[in-house]
């Protein structure tokens, strides 16, 4: 139906697409209103068509590198986009705010949840610390760290306190010397209240690639390639330790029991029952290991949730582990792999971060999907983008090359994600050749869309019809090896 007086003829009934429904059986979303990505000003005077032309819309991004934090009453989760911090509610993964520090561009590298649910703490590339009003995106606080902080998580015994992993500040010899990623750094308690921050530095190291704090406050670990470093906190005195793996560690938390689960590249999980507040300060000292192992590659995510352990990884598959039993349950066919898992303060909802840029909130009762945030599923970095940007005529979506043999529909305007069409399927897990989609074109009533993809060497067009009645489009016609 034309509407705001759109004098155009309408659609037939079948073509006016309200929703594309995703390849994966996620839930699809509807496209806003519609605005000018660009903005054109008419200039008699200004010749230069460059000139003319003034950035309406800037759309898309990286969601986030790693796991999203819950608040406090586990109601919303707060993700770190570029310089910004947006908020989201749980339910319905619908962004409620979006706030950044005036004038800065240093990039948020930590979100710490407060103990409030309005209040969430960031640690910003640029040394400091700040504190927010998540309702309202007013800032509260500010602090100076007096180094580039790169991972932090709260001191549960301890309001207003915090674990930070720090960069240390290197002379020029060394940093020449220094490896490629092998930065130093000191794992520190900060304390952020009135006046300036309160800085303790706890251990040094090289390498620190992650944190985790114990539910009690009493124990800190990072890892750095083949090496746990652990450190037992309180009473005035800090015991560091520092165990070698065996293999590459990738991940590590603390599971319910209080041990330490360390996730590592060959797909084991390493329970370390040594965190006893008798433990000597040995390098050396023999701990109690018990190894779990489902994974066929690399562990990318750990996280507690009660009495499971959860991991994540290549496989698309979140594995819910009993550790004390030694069962183990699944939630198969995410579609990507598993970089980030959060858990909800109250454990009733667990947040997934996937490799193609989607975060999925799923209820922890029965695993269902209960909201779903996805930004760009850009192509590899290895293959090219040469889709081009196609417009869907009924949806005035862009299409454009995805994740590997998929084509995505995005709504510039709105900053969201319309649908997923897979063009060509291909075995996830493994290093097998990958599907890239070449070319997408549609005509002009968006009733037939048209694909080029190609893999190691083998192409293949396809002509697909959109489905009225489930407004998929269907595959119709293939042609191998066109020419």
């Amino acid at each position: 139906m034309a509407r705001n007086g759109d004098k155009r003829a309408k659609r037939p009934e079948h073509l006016r697409i309200s929703r594309l429904a995703a390849a994966d059986g996620a839930a699809p979303q509807t496209p806003g209103v519609q605005t000018p990505i660009v903005q054109t000003t008419n200039s008699a005077q200004n010749t230069d068509a460059y000139r003319a032309v003034s950035l309406k819309v800037v759309s898309g991004g990286l969601l986030t590198k790693g796991a999203v934090v819950f608040s406090s009453d586990s109601a919303q989760f707060f993700v770190a986009k570029g310089s910004a911090v947006a908020v989201y509610n749980a339910r319905n993964g619908e962004m409620v705010q979006n706030f950044s520090a005036q004038g800065r561009r240093a990039a948020v590298v930590a979100v710490v949840a407060g103990r409030s649910a309005r209040h969430v703490y960031t640690f910003s590339a640029d040394a400091r610390a700040r504190l927010w009003d998540a309702d309202t995106g007013a800032q509260l606080g500010e602090w100076a760290l007096g180094a580039r902080p790169e991972h932090a998580a709260a001191d549960p015994a301890r309001a207003g306190a915090f674990y930070v992993v720090l960069r240390r500040r290197q002379r020029q010899k060394r940093r020449r010397l220094a490896a490629d990623g092998a930065r130093r750094h000191t794992v520190s308690r900060v304390e952020l209240g009135a006046g300036a921050a309160r800085v303790e530095e706890l251990f040094r190291a090289t390498g620190l690639a992650g944190l985790a704090v114990r539910a009690d406050g009493r124990w800190v670990a990072a890892f750095a390639k083949f090496r746990v470093h652990a450190a037992r906190v309180g009473g005035g005195a800090c015991v560091h330790h520092a165990w070698a793996q065996g293999e590459r560690v990738s991940a590590l938390a603390f599971s319910g029991d209080a041990a330490l689960a360390v996730g590592d590249w060959r797909g084991r999980i390493v329970e370390w029952h040594c965190l006893d507040d008798g433990a000597p300060a040995s390098t050396d000292r023999a701990v109690v290991r018990r190894t779990h192992h489902w994974h066929a590659h690399r562990v990318n995510a750990l996280a507690a949730a009660g009495a499971l352990l959860l991991s994540g990884g290549e496989e698309g598959v979140l594995v819910l582990w009993q550790l004390r039993t030694g069962a183990r349950d699944y939630l198969p066919r995410l579609g990507s792999d598993i970089v980030g898992i959060a858990v909800s303060p109250d454990a009733t909802r667990y947040a997934l971060t996937l490799r193609d840029n989607t975060v999925r909130v799923v209820r922890a009762a029965d695993r269902a999907l209960e909201s779903q945030l996805q930004g760009l599923r850009v192509a590899e970095p290895t293959n090219a983008q040469t889709t081009g940007l196609a417009v869907h005529p009924a949806t005035r979506a862009l299409a454009l090359g995805a994740e590997p043999g998929c084509v995505q529909l995005f709504d510039a305007a709105a900053d969201r994600h319309v649908a997923t069409v897979e063009v060509a399927a291909y075995n996830r897990v493994g290093a097998g050749a990958r599907p890239h989609v070449d070319r997408v074109q549609f005509s002009a009533d968006g009733a037939w869309m048209a694909t080029a993809d190609a893999r190691a060497g083998a192409a293949a067009l396809k002509f697909w019809r959109l489905d009225p009645q489930t407004q998929r489009y269907r595959l119709a016609t293939r042609v191998d090896a066109p020419h």
